[in-house]
């Protein structure tokens, strides 16, 4: 245990400061901070609509408690889901799906104004510039009104990860460029003239993503052909691939990324129309999106072990704060107010227990203990509930029990050599 000390204190430790210290990681997980409130409310709102006022969910529909046929006097099925009181209800869920919609915009802007400040570049213009190149390399063309629903969703963080680091640093480049900025009157109040000095500036940057936005459009028959040989394989039901996908996942994850936001193509592609085909009975596939819904359960389990095992009392404070947030798979307040974020002693736990969970998973359900996952079932569904309506059978929440009691008992030696690096420093 000495060497694994000696390894941590004098080699991983000091490296891993100087890359949680790199400025743009920095900035990355200051936007993150910013839209934690907005994130929590979005995700609390989400969690009523699905539990308590969706008209098809556990409360109002007549698979629940049917709550709605009481409260709109007799109505049910067909008749419920097409009254006044059900298309209110549907009227908020538009307003929670608006919400999550504009993520991506909220993010570019964030993201810039703090990259404005590393590449010591006007704040405003660096926001504005990149939430114009933001949107011209937006699907707006596109035919399916989904397209452009998920690029300003949550499956579209990478595009604005890589659209604002990209837009912020071209249009620093340019701004510090003589000859690209336009002489002004000396009578233009000052303000006016530094924001008009820099219109070529803005303007190239937005005429090279208007090039790329074109070389996209003419390159999206050729990636549709590739999603569709994708969808063929079988490749997505292979335990080690999928093994291989969750450590990408948390991964990133743990670099301050949103994991399954960048990797969400492989969800569409292989996980979606497998979760579709269990739902409609043709298929029985073990790995589909109802599987990885509850996948922040091993961030729960961490949670568990700080308070059984941990004597760091902002440790356990901040597990407090975050564990209401944690019952609803909302991991952000703890892994970045811990921070669990590029933190060296947590890395092997924190992307090994969810792959753990997964052979665990694998087996129970290819040896017939648990039932395929049927229902696609929201995100924000409470831990234990969500896979017992999912599979249809208690045995589904049983199993989310097991990985949860399991991945306790993974981060607890990690949690106890914390402390123990803590207490000797």
């Amino acid at each position: 245990m000495s060497a694994l000390y000696s390894f941590w204190e004098f080699w991983l430790i000091p490296n891993v400061e100087k890359f949680y210290n790199n400025p743009y990681l920095i900035a990355i997980r200051r936007s993150f901070y910013v839209l934690i409130p907005f994130w929590l409310t979005i995700s609390a709102m989400d969690v009523i609509n699905n539990l308590f006022l969706n008209p098809n969910g556990l409360i109002m529909s007549s698979n629940g408690l049917n709550l709605g046929f009481w409260l709109t006097n007799g109505l049910s099925s067909e008749d419920f889901l097409n009254s006044g009181f059900a298309k209110v209800l549907a009227t908020y869920k538009k307003i929670v799906d608006i919400g999550y919609e504009i993520i991506t915009i909220l993010i570019v802007s964030i993201l810039s104004r703090h990259l404005a400040e590393i590449f010591d570049s006007d704040k405003y213009l660096t926001i504005f510039c990149s939430l114009a190149a933001f949107l011209l390399v937006s699907p707006i063309v596109a035919d399916n009104p989904g397209e452009i629903s998920d690029y300003f969703s949550r499956r579209g963080y990478f595009s604005a990860f890589l659209v604002a680091f990209s837009s912020s640093w071209l249009f620093a480049k340019f701004s510090k460029i003589k000859r690209l900025k336009i002489k002004t009157p000396s009578a233009l109040p000052e303000e006016c003239s530094k924001y008009i000095s820099q219109t070529f500036s803005i303007a190239l940057t937005l005429l090279i993503f208007s090039i790329f936005a074109l070389i996209f459009s003419l390159l999206t028959p050729t990636a549709v052909s590739i999603e569709k040989f994708l969808s063929g394989l079988d490749i997505f039901q292979e335990p080690f691939f999928v093994a291989i996908y969750q450590f990408i996942v948390w991964f990133l994850w743990w670099l301050g990324i949103p994991g399954y936001a960048v990797t969400s193509k492989i969800m569409e592609v292989g996980y979606i129309p497998a979760q579709i085909s269990n739902q409609i009975g043709e298929t029985s596939a073990i790995f589909t999106t109802g599987f990885f819904e509850a996948g922040v359960i091993h961030v729960l389990g961490f949670m568990i072990a700080i308070f059984v095992f941990s004597q760091h009392e902002s440790w356990r404070s901040i597990s407090k704060f975050s564990f209401p947030a944690m019952l609803f798979n909302v991991q952000e307040v703890f892994i970045f107010g811990l921070p669990l974020i590029l933190n060296p002693i947590f890395l092997v736990p924190y992307i090994f227990a969810p792959i753990a969970n997964i052979f665990v998973g694998w087996f129970a359900i290819s040896w017939g203990i648990v039932p395929i996952f049927q229902i696609d079932i929201p995100w924000t569904m409470p831990l234990i509930l969500s896979a017992t309506i999912s599979t249809h059978s208690i045995m589904g929440g049983i199993l989310q029990i097991v990985w949860l009691i399991m991945d306790i008992f993974i981060y607890a030696p990690f949690v106890i050599t914390a402390n123990a690096l803590e207490i000797k420093e």
